[in-house]
């Protein structure tokens, strides 16, 4: 991932995501059907709570690691010559796992009705890939950027991309429509979703590398907000996590793809 790291940067990312945020309001296709109203309006709004609490819970746990405040980090499995710890499986039952359960399990929902499916209308679908493309190359006019390895391009696909877009739009964002409008459904997940980054913006590796400054993690906060919405709104008008999962992963990776893969 290239990290934005100054100011200007991080307000043009952001401006950058609001501008699409308009084009895909006006320009990005209908809004579909609601989803079914919830029975428990209450019990959903609680159990979205308690989701952003236990991910949020577990991305504080992976800073502590991160930053030497906690040492319990043993090795759990390997793949090939790569060695995955506990920080990363709490992150699959934090972001994965529990919710599938809640949702699959307890509510007894298809997963089509957590994005696993194909698009309904593709038009959103092809926006939100080519507005992540944009917003994901514009490092390389003014950062310098790293290849990486296959795996850890395909690490970066999964997590945080997938983990993070499965949770935030396939599961809160669609609880949260079985309760309120389309609207606020999108947009509350969206600011969930730049919530969520607090810990690593003010104690984690991006605010080791900006030398601790408030004012970049204020405004990087404020950019992952900003499209947090914007993947938000076309995942509605999408139904697919196809559309959030890549535009996400080409947000944050698409500069190191193209530095690790072209000559």
């Amino acid at each position: 991932m290239v990290e934005l790291v100054t100011v200007t940067q991080l307000l043009g990312a952001t401006v950058g995501s609001l501008a699409f945020l308009d084009i895909a309001r006006r320009w990005g296709g209908p809004y579909p059907p609601t989803l079914p109203g919830s029975q428990n309006g209450r019990r959903e709004l609680v159990e979205v709570g308690l989701l952003f609490t236990i991910t949020l819970a577990g991305s504080a746990y992976a800073i502590a690691v991160y930053r030497d405040l906690v040492q319990f980090n043993p090795l759990v499995a390997s793949i090939g010559e790569r060695s995955l710890s506990l920080v990363f499986f709490v992150g699959v039952v934090s972001y994965l796992v529990v919710p599938a359960l809640v949702e699959v399990g307890l509510h007894g929902r298809a997963i089509e009705e957590l994005g696993v499916r194909w698009p309904i209308n593709w038009w959103p679908t092809m926006m939100l890939l080519v507005m992540g493309a944009i917003l994901g190359a514009a490092p390389l006019l003014f950062a310098s950027v790293r290849s990486e390895s296959l795996f850890f391009l395909l690490l970066g696909l999964y997590t945080p991309a997938f983990e993070e877009e499965f949770l935030y739009r396939g599961v809160v964002q669609s609880k949260l429509e079985r309760v309120v409008s389309q609207r606020d459904a999108w947009i509350t997940s969206g600011v969930l979703f730049g919530l969520g980054h607090v810990p690593n913006d003010f104690f984690g590796p991006f605010w080791v590398t900006t030398g601790g400054d408030p004012a970049i993690a204020i405004v990087r906060l404020a950019e992952q907000t900003a499209f947090g919405l914007l993947l938000g709104l076309l995942y509605t008008k999408s139904r697919t996590l196809i559309a959030p999962v890549l535009g996400h992963y080409f947000k944050n990776d698409l500069a190191v793809i193209l530095e690790s893969v072209l000559p």
